[in-house]
């Protein structure tokens, strides 16, 4: 299989077929998340049949905002399943984090099943749903609509904490239009995944914030225990 970055009507039209999202969704994602230099498409015989896309945000570690990428869209065309080509895709898509300087990398398995399937290429849990509803309309009808007044109050109650997504104005305004599209239907704390990218620099961090402890392996699935362990992650308003 050839990867390279990406082709929008490529992706668009590999996202329709592998998943059940309405066309005024795709017009928000396509239109307001998606890039070509942060997506890798699999070919086979010139046919786009596998992608993925590594969604930029900020990520609270330790009291430090580092670059974390979101994989977001990850599909394989139905005929071309069961050939390794996802596998593929998740290393190339390291590398490419390796070489942006991004330490970390979050993920949110639309299935129970894919748990099992990520924690093959590195993955583990730290994100727990829950049923505390996020309270997104409140927001907004306490800031009368007003979506830079709605941000400041979304700030104070998510932004800033430690082993979070830290999200921007352009982030909190796609999700405010991501609401509107099912009429702000309750959101929840996700669950979810991470891979360390760079442990060395994750360890700093993390000795700095916690210098009694120190870890002197460097098992990526285990590191992410380690350094989650204890903590209240949380992993709310992504566009899955």
């Amino acid at each position: 299989m050839q990867i390279t970055f990406g082709n929008k009507s490529a992706v668009r039209q590999m996202w329709k077929t592998c998943f059940d999202d309405s066309e005024a969704f795709l017009d928000l994602y396509f239109g307001e998340k998606y890039e070509d230099k942060n997506t890798l498409i699999g070919y086979e015989n010139d046919r786009a049949v596998a992608s993925l896309q590594m969604l930029p945000y900020r990520f609270r570690f330790c009291g430090v905002d580092i670059p974390i990428a979101y994989i977001s869209g990850a599909c394989t065309l139905p005929e071309f399943r069961n050939r390794g080509y996802m596998g593929e895709l998740l290393a190339a898509s390291f590398e490419v984090m390796a070489q942006r300087n991004i330490p970390l990398s979050i993920l949110v398995p639309a299935e129970t099943w894919l748990f099992d399937y990520y924690a093959r290429f590195g993955y583990e849990q730290v994100f727990f749903a829950d049923n505390a509803e996020i309270p997104l309309r409140k927001i907004i009808d306490k800031a009368n609509g007003d979506v830079d007044t709605a941000y400041q109050e979304f700030n104070r109650l998510f932004n800033g904490k430690d082993f979070s997504i830290q999200k921007s104005k352009a982030d909190f305004r796609t999700i405010i239009k991501d609401a509107e599209l099912d009429d702000f239907s309750p959101r929840n704390n996700l669950s979810g995944m991470v891979r360390v990218i760079d442990g060395d620099y994750l360890k700093s961090l993390y000795k700095n914030k916690y210098p009694e402890k120190s870890f002197d392996f460097q098992d990526i699935r285990l590191l992410c225990r380690s350094f989650f362990e204890g903590q209240k992650a949380v992993l709310n308003l992504m566009l899955e």
